[in-house]
C-alpha cells in the first residue's frame, strides 16, 4: 500500500495539531517507538472527530466510533526533541464506516502516514453509524483525491488458524491497559502486537543488525472485551531480500480481538542501511514459519 503524493504534503489536510514525542516515547534505537508515533495517529484522529463530532465524542457510553482497520506506514524516523505536526482528513463516508488519512511530519518531511478505516461498535458487533455522525463527516468531504486500495491482508484466512501459530505466549493484562471507555484500548493492542513481534524476533537477533518496522497492518475484530487473559500469537508469513512479513494475533480468554501484520526490514546497524537475510536466518524463521 503505497503513500499517495498528497498525503506527503500538509497542505492536503485540512485539519492538524503539533504535538511533540517524550522522552517515554523513545525505543531502544533511540527514536519514537512504532507504537508511540501510533500513539501520535491515534491523538489527532480523535481531536479531529473531536472538531467534528462535538468535545464530548472522545468517550462513550453506547456505541463505539472505533477503528476496524489501520494500516501504518512509517516514512521516516521520529525524533525527541522536535515537534510533530500531525495532520488528518475524512477521505470517504459510507454507511458503516468511514476512511480517514493521517499524516505526521517533523522538520518539514513526512515520517508517518496511516489509513484508517472507522466504524460504530454496538453491544456485539459492527452497525451502521449515526446519521448525526455520518452528515458531519459527510459535510467535511473536501476535493476528491486518489486513496490507494487496501492491500489484500488474508485476514480471515489465517485467523482461522490462530490457534496454531507456532510463537504463543501468555501476556498478563494491566488496569492501564483498559481505554476511558473500560474496553481494552486500541494503543494496547498495539503494544501487545509489539510484543509479540519482539519475541517471535529472538531467534534471529544478532549482533551488529536491528529490525525495522516498515508498515504494520492492524484488523481489530471486536471491541467488546474488558479485562481477560491474554495469548498472543505470531510466525512468519514470507522472507524477501531484506525483509520479511510476520502475521499474528491477539487473544482474550481465547477470543480473537486483532490480527496484525507487519514488514519488518533487516538493517545494518553501522551503516543504518537495509541488510540481506542470511541463510541462516531464513533457516531459523522456517521453525516459526506459518
Amino acid at each position: 500500500m503505497k503513500a499517495q503524493p498528497w498525503q506527503l504534503d500538509p497542505s492536503h489536510y485540512d485539519f492538524s495539531i503539533t504535538l511533540s514525542p517524550m522522552y517515554s516515547h523513545l525505543d531502544t534505537e533511540r527514536h519514537v517507538n512504532n507504537v508511540a508515533v501510533q500513539s501520535l495517529h491515534s491523538e489527532v484522529r480523535v481531536r479531529f472527530l473531536m472538531a467534528v463530532l462535538g468535545n464530548d465524542s472522545w468517550f462513550s457510553d453506547h456505541l463505539l466510533l472505533r477503528p476496524r482497520r489501520t494500516v501504518t506506514q512509517f516514512t521516516g524516523e521520529t525524533h525527541y526533541g522536535r515537534d510533530v505536526l500531525c495532520a488528518a482528513r475524512v477521505v470517504a463516508v459510507e454507511e458503516d464506516r468511514f476512511r480517514l488519512a493521517l499524516g505526521l511530519f517533523q522538520d518539514g518531511q513526512c515520517v508517518g502516514v496511516q489509513e484508517c478505516l472507522m466504524g460504530a461498535w454496538g453491544d456485539e458487533a459492527w452497525v451502521a453509524l449515526p446519521a448525526s455522525v455520518r452528515e458531519a463527516l459527510t459535510g467535511r468531504l473536501g476535493a476528491e483525491v486518489v486513496v490507494a486500495d487496501w492491500p489484500p491482508s488474508g485476514s480471515e484466512e489465517y485467523s482461522a488458524r490462530i490457534h496454531d501459530y507456532p510463537s504463543r505466549s501468555p501476556l498478563t493484562m494491566r488496569y492501564a491497559d483498559l481505554d476511558p471507555d473500560r474496553c481494552l484500548g486500541e494503543l494496547s493492542v498495539a503494544r501487545y502486537t509489539e510484543q509479540a513481534r519482539a519475541g517471535s524476533m529472538d531467534v534471529i537477533r544478532m549482533p551488529g543488525l536491528s529490525l525495522l518496522v516498515a508498515r504494520i497492518d492492524l484488523r481489530y475484530h471486536r471491541w467488546d472485551k474488558g479485562f481477560g487473559d491474554i495469548t498472543l500469537a505470531s510466525g512468519v508469513a514470507g522472507i524477501g531480500n531484506t525483509s520479511f512479513v510476520l502475521r499474528g494475533g491477539v487473544l482474550m480468554d481465547d477470543d480473537l480481538v486483532a490480527t496484525s501484520e507487519s514488514i519488518m526490514v533487516l538493517m545494518d546497524q553501522a551503516s543504518h542501511r537495509p541488510t540481506p537475510v542470511t541463510d541462516t536466518m531464513r533457516a531459523k524463521m522456517a521453525d516459526i514459519s506459518v
